[in-house]
This record gives structure tokens, sequence and C-alpha cells, in this order.
């Protein structure tokens, strides 16, 4: 089983793939794939999916520990998102405990690696903005830059916190595509996104300079409601009010400070 996997250089096998090409019924179809996950021959990335470990790592068939080219393969489609993300697009610079893999695919799997991994859900109609790299031979689905950027902001908890989201803002620069932006923002259908956006990059002395006509379209119109700048459950709703941005500053200058120096 294993040898005809090498010599066909296949990756990853199924279930299906395992009980055709040994002949075998379902049932013991299961229990060979269980010997061979117990034996190290198979990591488990999924119900009835595997992940080959290649004989090249040794006669003692070593589980591959190489966490992207395993969670590349725990969901289709997928994509490597939030500081996973932003660690890859070199935004962050030390490298996260969990590994955020992002899918439009229903269900969890329980899953034996060094690594830990975290599945976030979204729906079909928000799962947009990625490109694709080669990361040790590998190749990977990341979200770009762009919408690193906005899904960490959206969710600051998976991304190191408010902190992070700036040290991003300010490590991207220039290099951020406001037009594209632009499109996202219009997509993902959040306002209170764009005005802590907006918020944020004005503060940064040395983000990114976003165009003067993109500051002027987004700027808080009287009937926008105040935002909270950081989750509620974490900071509360209390703060000093930004009447720009309609923003409620509810975090600390502490926790703000505590990557980058923000006005």
């Amino acid at each position: 089983m294993i040898l005809s996997l090498e010599a066909e250089r296949r990756e990853e096998v199924s279930l299906d793939s395992i009980q055709e090409r040994a002949g075998v019924s379902r049932g013991f179809a299961r229990k060979l794939a269980h010997t061979l996950v117990l034996k190290g021959w198979l990591q488990r990335v999924g119900r009835g999916s595997y992940l080959l470990n290649p004989a090249r790592h040794g006669p003692g068939a070593d589980a591959d520990t190489d966490p992207l080219r395993f969670g590349a393969r725990i969901a289709r489609p997928y994509y490597f998102g939030f500081a996973t993300a932003a660690e890859l697009l070199g935004l962050l610079p030390q490298a996260s405990r969990v590994y955020y893999v992002v899918t439009t695919a229903r269900g969890s799997s329980s899953l034996v690696h060094a690594a830990r991994f975290r599945r976030i859900r979204v729906p079909p109609k928000r799962f947009f903005g990625t490109e694709t790299m080669t990361r040790r031979g590998e190749t990977l689905v990341v979200s770009n830059m762009e919408r690193t950027i906005l899904d960490c902001l959206g969710r600051p908890e998976l991304s190191g916190g408010l902190g992070g989201v700036l040290r991003m803002l300010e490590s991207a620069g220039d290099r951020l595509d406001w037009t594209r932006i632009d499109r996202y923002l219009a997509r993902i259908g959040h306002r209170s996104l764009t005005l802590r956006l907006g918020f944020l990059v004005e503060r940064l002395p040395s983000g990114p300079r976003a165009p003067s006509a993109w500051l002027r379209r987004s700027l808080a119109r009287p009937s926008d409601p105040y935002v909270p700048l950081g989750p509620p459950r974490e900071f509360g709703r209390n703060g000093p009010h930004d009447r720009r941005w309609h923003v409620i500053r509810n975090v600390p200058d502490s926790v703000l400070l505590a990557e980058v120096d923000v006005r």
C-alpha cells in the first residue's frame, strides 16, 4: 500500500482509495487505515482522509511535523488566515501557537499533530481574497494582505489583539491596495469595520498612507452609530468618543502601544 502510493507520488489518500487499492471490504479497509496510522505511515486529517508520511523520513515512518503541509489538507476549500496568514506574509514577526484554517466546509475532526489547529468556518460569499505561495516546497493558499488585515481587524482575538493589528498595518505600509480594500469592505458589508480601520490608519505615524479620497468617502456620517474600537467583551463599551470616525476608544493606550507608536 505505502510503496504504491510512493511510486505514484500520492500525498493524500481516502478510505475509498484504500479499499479499492487493497481489494478488501469496507470494514477491513478501516482496520488497515487504522493500523497504518498507528505505525506512523499515515496521518488522519479528516473523516476518511489521510496524509502519507513519505518514506524519505526514514524506516521509522516518522510523522511529518510540518504544520503547514498538514493544515493545507484539513479542509477543502481552505486558506490559512488571521495570525497564520499575517506571519506567512511577513506582517507579524513571531509564529503563533495556533494555525488558523479558514473554510466553508462544515464539521470538525479530531486531529493528532504536534501543532494546534483551529478551523474557522465562513459562508461561501465571504470566501474570497486569497493568493497562493510556496513554502518549503508546499503550495499553500493564504489570504492576501488586504483580506488578512480586514479579517484580523474584525476578529482581533485571532491575531494577537488590536496591538497585533496595528503592527500589521505598520508592516504593510504603502503596499496596501486601497481599491481592493474598498471592494472587500463592500463585500463584507460591515460599516463598523470601515470606521475602525480609518480611525487606526490616521493614528499610525509610520503606517499606510490611505488616499485622501478614501478617507473622505469613509468618514463617519451623522447617521452612523458609535462603534467600540475593541471587542466589548474584553474592553467594555465605555471610553472617549471620536467624532471624526464615530469610534468609542474603549481600548487602553497601553494595549495599542504594545507593538507600535500611536498618536
